[in-house]
């Protein structure tokens, strides 16, 4: 399949985080009541109308993925404190390895949860990008595309959420189909507005409003019962227009997806499992969200960018990421969610092998770590090998369309299918990437 360079001028407007058209929602206090009383609650959940023509002749085929959950390590986590460590060589500094659950596959210390669980997922040692820069590596890593301002394109999460929408939109259309945990990254481009993330910065927060939202509105209820004498006055009008906001929140609040969202109803068992801490909260509220019927979380993890103290920093952010990671891996297993989710684990780039003068690695992205387990994958696999001095891939590579091509055919839709868009170019769902058949069930 031959690379489409052209650019396409066009107007651009509602950036998000990772750049291009549509505009992402914010769940926290101010945009709780504001995006309700301008949406109607929904406005930003549920499709209204279509900015892209679909193929007619395209069938959907449906794999054995339905869900997909990517834990982003924001920043570019190093590959030789993670899934790749190079113990005893000169660039591999204090970081020891440890035996996994698959035979001959060795992990960093810092990740022992993990280790134990290697069966179940596949490593990809091999995978190389052109992009350096975090803002570009960014936009690559969510797209698949190398990022052409003048021609956005959607990230992965839209992409999903425009062919699919929520797993149970038809019977509760409040539920979004792409949430955004703790990040800022998720970008609909020509797919329009209806396929922007929801983006929820902290579950927890999230829950404590929630709460205070609930008790607003029984004590909007009551007020309301107290001054019913007083429909015609300008302060009734004003508590009416209140309630109808209040209302509208609630029919989110709810639903399984609003429940999802209030962690601290999460059995105090659940929470012992995943531990303490942001991250924790995010994967328990991303377990919860899928089981609510959201077809695509994103769960941000950040801090990776360690040019200084990087041995000591990836000790504590992979300390953090451990215990959390591994639960989320047990729950999906444990109520038969793990054949139809995709888990994806990834940053924007790796980490240099050379140690600069502040005990850290800079940016390498051309050894890029990804972790990939669920639905349509193989377990237990390891692709491909970096070099004994970690400074290039020993062998072939794979690239980033590679990687998002085998994603799209795990989740069943066809990495080679082409988009109309609303300002009349073709767009494919893939930079001439091909499907990772070691990886593929």
């Amino acid at each position: 399949m031959r690379r489409r360079t052209e650019s396409i001028e066009r107007p651009l407007s509602g950036r998000s985080a990772i750049g291009g058209c549509g505009s992402a929602v914010h769940l926290d206090r101010r945009n709780w009541m504001g995006a309700a009383a301008a949406f109607g609650v929904a406005g930003w959940l549920t499709p209204v109308s279509s900015l892209l023509a679909r193929q007619a002749d395209s069938p959907r085929r449906r794999g054995p993925a339905k869900s997909v959950i990517v834990l982003w390590l924001q920043g570019g986590a190093s590959q030789l404190e993670t899934f790749d460590p190079k113990p005893g060589a000169a660039v591999g500094g204090p970081t020891r390895a440890i035996a996994t659950s698959v035979p001959g596959l060795a992990i960093a210390e810092h990740l022992p949860s993990i280790a134990e669980r290697m069966d179940r997922l596949c490593v990809v040692r091999n995978l190389k990008s052109p992009e350096g820069d975090h803002d570009r590596g960014n936009r690559y890593l969510h797209t698949g595309f190398v990022p052409v301002p003048a021609f956005p394109r959607p990230s992965l999460g839209s992409l999903v959420s425009h062919a699919w929408g929520a797993k149970s939109a038809g019977s509760a259309p409040e539920i979004p189909a792409f949430v955004s945990l703790g990040g800022s990254n998720g970008n609909p481009a020509f797919l329009g507005p209806d396929h922007a993330p929801l983006m929820i910065d902290d579950p927890a927060a999230t829950a404590r409003l929630i709460g205070e939202l609930r008790s607003r509105r029984r004590r909007l209820t009551l007020l309301d019962d107290m001054n019913r004498d007083y429909a015609a006055t300008q302060v009734a009008t004003g508590l009416d227009r209140r309630r109808t906001t209040l209302e509208r929140i609630g029919r989110i609040l709810d639903t399984s997806f609003g429940q999802a969202l209030d962690v601290e109803r999460a059995p105090a068992a659940d929470r012992a499992r995943y531990g303490e801490g942001g991250f924790a909260d995010r994967c328990l509220t991303a377990r919860r969200l899928l089981e609510s019927g959201v077809r695509f979380v994103e769960v941000a993890h950040g801090g990776w960018d360690t040019h200084g103290d990087n041995f000591a920093q990836v000790a504590r952010l992979a300390g953090e990421i451990d215990r959390p990671w591994a639960a989320l891996l047990d729950d999906l297993q444990a109520s038969g969610l793990w054949d139809e989710t995709l888990v994806v684990w990834m940053g924007e780039f790796g980490r240099t092998p050379q140690i600069n003068g502040d005990n850290g690695r800079d940016h390498f992205p051309d050894v890029t770590p990804v972790v990939l387990g669920g639905g349509g994958l193989k377990r237990g696999i390891v692709l491909g090998a970096s070099a004994d001095d970690g400074n290039a891939i020993d062998g072939a590579t794979v690239t980033v369309p590679d990687l998002f091509a085998t994603l799209l055919t795990a989740l069943g839709r066809d990495p080679y299918e082409t988009l109309q868009t609303d300002f009349g170019s073709p767009a494919e769902v893939t930079e001439g990437g091909k499907p990772i058949a070691e990886l593929l069930a």
